[in-house]
């Protein structure tokens, strides 16, 4: 299975309305082209590898960045609110751990690697 593939089925597990790849310079306007319907939308930066040949064996680290997005109906003057953690934060981080967990749980993990870092931040 492919990189692409692995990150599309990972998505379908999370279940959001859609993978994106977007990069940093043209991500307002690419946000702003989504309807409220096809939110909450998992967005991937295009990724890079690192590497290395041991014995002949490739073995990678692929560095992914990205959001998990949804639109808010309210005025986010107060961003500090506890409703806004309650009813759009912390969904949008459960779905970014699930799309995390399902695609380390697939076969492009190389199975001997047991501590993969991870960071999710609002």
């Amino acid at each position: 299975m492919t990189i692409l593939e692995c990150i599309q089925e990972a998505d379908a597990a999370a279940k959001t309305k859609g993978l994106s790849f977007a990069n940093l310079q043209e991500f307002n306007s690419f946000s702003d082209s989504f309807t409220f319907l096809e939110y909450p939308r998992n967005v991937v930066v295009p990724f890079t590898f690192n590497g290395q040949v041991t014995d002949n064996i490739t073995q990678d680290t692929i560095a992914l960045q990205g959001w998990m997005l949804t639109r808010i109906k309210e005025d986010t003057n107060d961003w500090r609110s506890v409703k806004l953690e309650v009813d759009y934060i912390a969904p949008m981080r459960a779905l970014a751990r699930r799309f995390i967990i399902h695609l380390l749980n697939s076969d492009i993990t190389n199975p001997q690697v047991a501590n993969v870092p991870y960071t999710i931040r609002p």
